[in-house]
């Protein structure tokens, strides 16, 4: 245990807020039943360690909650379910009495309130941003098969390009959008926080199109490029499995992975790339990333400004000339290095300091 954490942090939790069948946050993931999937099996590290760094008290009636009480589910669980009224009012309930209030989000923009501790994966490089950079955790793909260093750069991608809506396509029809105007709106913590998701994916789909555009422009690099249209999550589960199939074949067969910002300034892409032991190429969009300790970002990481998307062919080319064959091999070691500290059982600790801290 950490040397701030010299006992288990006592936290407590609302029995009302608790959704039936719906994932708990990290913090309370040793309240679900174990995780059986592959991709999957890395939550139960977590479960393993949180009944020693953790004290959990379950109320009802807020006058017999402790001084840190956390939010069981992440945010976007409360609006799919239509029950971000019952989240909010209990959250002004909480704030009100002074209490500390620990809440996640994963790819959900919001604006933390003061006295609200805030773990979101949607982060901004911004003297405004107030919630703290967190992994986003969606599957462990496993190292995959080593790859040696190619003679040219292999750029693979598979992921949307269109986000179909009629409003965003009669706005492209009639406003001719910038490359400066895209940079600002993809960078903006205000304009992003401010944005209902319809507008935020038109941000994306510019976004998007204009990254695959540059790659599919540059002369030196190998690309296998995959473009979508739709959203994933609802297509027939045999069609999910192909597509699924498909974007990890891509992920095996290349040295470097294209990650960029969606519908939010978060990439799920990032750490299943850097799971798999591959080179992420990550457009930067005023991103805010989890520190690493004793490693950079660009250590195993291309780092594009997407003001600098026109020139990703050089970004790529200058990264992949500095290293020896050796030198690849222990980038593509860092990387999964990296996703490995990065895991729950590991940053558990982080987020358990933080909320210790804020509250002594």
């Amino acid at each position: 245990m950490s040397d701030q954490l010299n006992k288990p942090l006592e936290i407590w939790i609302n029995e009302d807020l608790l959704l039936p069948d719906i994932r708990l946050v990290p913090l309370l993931m040793h309240l679900s039943p174990p995780d059986t999937r592959q991709e999957l099996l890395f939550w139960n590290l977590l479960r393993d360690k949180l009944p020693d760094v953790v004290k959990i008290h379950r109320f009802t009636d807020l006058a017999d909650a402790g001084k840190i009480v956390v939010i069981p589910h992440f945010i976007s669980s409360y609006y799919g379910l239509k029950k971000e009224s019952e989240f909010y009012k209990f959250k002004r309930q909480v704030l009100g009495s002074r209490r500390t209030l620990v809440t996640f989000s994963n790819c959900m923009e919001f604006n933390p309130s003061p006295g609200e501790i805030f773990f979101a994966s949607a982060t901004y490089n911004d003297k405004e941003e107030k919630s703290i950079p967190t992994p986003q955790w969606l599957y462990d793909l496993g190292e995959k098969v080593k790859i040696s260093k190619p003679s040219i750069p292999t750029v693979g991608f598979v992921g949307n390009i269109e986000y179909p809506s009629r409003l965003n396509s009669l706005i492209l029809s009639y406003i001719k959008f910038s490359d400066s105007m895209v940079n600002w709106m993809a960078g903006s913590l205000f304009v992003n926080r401010n944005l209902n998701l319809g507008l935020r994916r038109l941000i994306a789909r510019l976004v998007r199109k204009k990254i695959i555009n540059e790659v599919r422009k540059a002369k030196n690099l190998e690309i296998s490029l995959i473009e979508r249209k739709g959203d994933f999550f609802i297509l027939p589960v045999e069609e999910k499995k192909r597509q699924r199939a498909e974007y990890i074949e891509n992920i095996e067969n290349n040295a470097y992975i294209l990650a960029m910002r969606g519908d939010s300034n978060s990439c799920y892409s990032l750490f299943e790339v850097m799971s798999a032991g591959r080179i992420p190429v990550f457009i930067d969009t005023n991103k805010s990333l989890p520190e690493l300790r004793g490693m950079k970002w660009e250590d195993f990481c291309v780092m594009v400004p997407f003001s600098e998307v026109h020139r990703i062919g050089d970004y790529i080319q200058a990264f992949h000339d500095k290293l020896s064959d050796d030198d690849f091999a222990e980038v593509c070691r860092k990387s999964r290095a990296a996703f490995d500290q990065l895991l729950p059982h590991n940053f558990v600790l982080r987020m358990l300091e933080i909320i210790a801290k804020s509250t002594n």
